[in-house]
């Protein structure tokens, strides 16, 4: 990604570690990645690769005592210092998270209007009770919420998953947020309701320019919404680039391993694990994390660095892999035929 472009987001050697009783446990190593104003960035990988754990720190919501190091720059501005009331208006007013889980982000003894005129007014709190239940009646009505007036009135357990999860992006929406970050926004779904949510998000997108992070491990949700896409592994950036020639092309094994894996890209056969587990946290690793996994491995990917450079042939692109070269990734196109 070109830092000379207006990015709303810039993860920059971000690193967050969890004291255990077995000792710290990187959640996050070194992790550098941006999200250009008005576009739409996935993080694709497999559950515990730091996806989610990359969402919660831009918000500051991870575990009492992560330590957290880099710089997490929104709007220019580094978050990692912000405390108090400071942090509590960025939350509010800049960055909104749309939660994996509908029903536990919403309050069951509290009323759906209720919550969208608390959330309307933590952003803004000149707004009046009245203005903010007219601006949650509007938010809901654009996001395809029938009868959205009605529905204020109404707890979360009246509501089905799919217009719950809408509901919830309205309640990130009443803040006019800059930024919306979606973690697993569509695993709770079914497949049609999956594909509405993936169609609002869009809308949303280009109609209102907001810029949008989604945490996935669902490859086809990356194909049809992302403009670019960050392959995480075991807390750290493997490869990223705009999404259509990632998904072409990889140039990290563990990408071209996790396409291999998915669902429906090879009919009537049976789907094509990847072997072995990814490291624990509490491991310390020198070289490339999916080296042990790896069909394509070296020697030197033991010791190789795990900042990921540039692609020879695709500068917008980077890659983890020493093994990023035309040659190499030919190589891996053949194994995979």
């Amino acid at each position: 990604m070109n830092p000379e472009t207006d990015d709303i987001l810039r993860l920059n050697q971000v690193s967050v570690g969890l004291r255990t009783a077995g000792g710290e446990a990187r959640i996050l190593r070194d992790v550098s990645f941006s999200v250009e104003r008005g576009r739409i960035v996935a993080l694709a990988g497999e559950s515990g690769s730091g996806k989610s754990t990359a969402l919660l720190a831009v918000l500051r919501l991870l575990a009492p005592g992560a330590r957290v190091s880099g710089e997490i720059l929104v709007d220019g501005q580094n978050i990692v210092p912000l405390r108090g009331r400071r942090l509590r208006d960025f939350r509010a007013r800049t960055a909104r998270m749309v939660f994996q889980d509908p029903w536990r982000a919403l309050h069951p003894m509290h009323s759906i209007g209720g919550q969208l005129v608390e959330s309307a007014r933590a952003a803004d709190r000149s707004l009046s009770r009245k203005a903010a239940l007219d601006l949650a009646g509007d938010t809901l009505s654009r996001v395809g919420i029938p009868d959205p007036h009605a529905r204020l009135r109404s707890y979360p357990h009246e509501v089905s998953g799919g217009q719950l999860q809408r509901i919830v992006i309205a309640m990130a929406l009443v803040a006019s947020p800059s930024l919306l970050l979606c973690d697993e926004p569509t695993t709770a779904l079914d497949v049609t309701t999956q594909a509405q949510i993936l169609e609002l998000l869009q809308e949303l997108n280009r109609d209102l320019g907001i810029s949008i992070v989604v945490a996935t491990h669902d490859l086809d949700v990356i194909t049809d919404i992302a403009d670019e896409l960050v392959v995480m592994y075991a807390g750290a950036v493997s490869e990223e680039g705009p999404t259509e020639q990632v998904m072409a092309r990889p140039e990290h094994p563990y990408t071209w391993s996790l396409l291999q894996a998915a669902p429906g890209r090879h009919p009537g056969e049976r789907l094509r694990a990847i072997e072995g587990r990814p490291p624990s946290p509490l491991t310390v690793i020198t070289g490339c994390p999916f080296a042990p996994r790896c069909e394509h491995r070296r020697q030197v990917c033991e010791t190789a660095p795990l900042t990921p450079v540039s692609v020879a042939h695709a500068p917008e692109r980077r890659s983890s892999c020493v093994r990023v070269t035309a040659a190499s990734a030919g190589s891996m196109e053949r194994t995979s035929g």
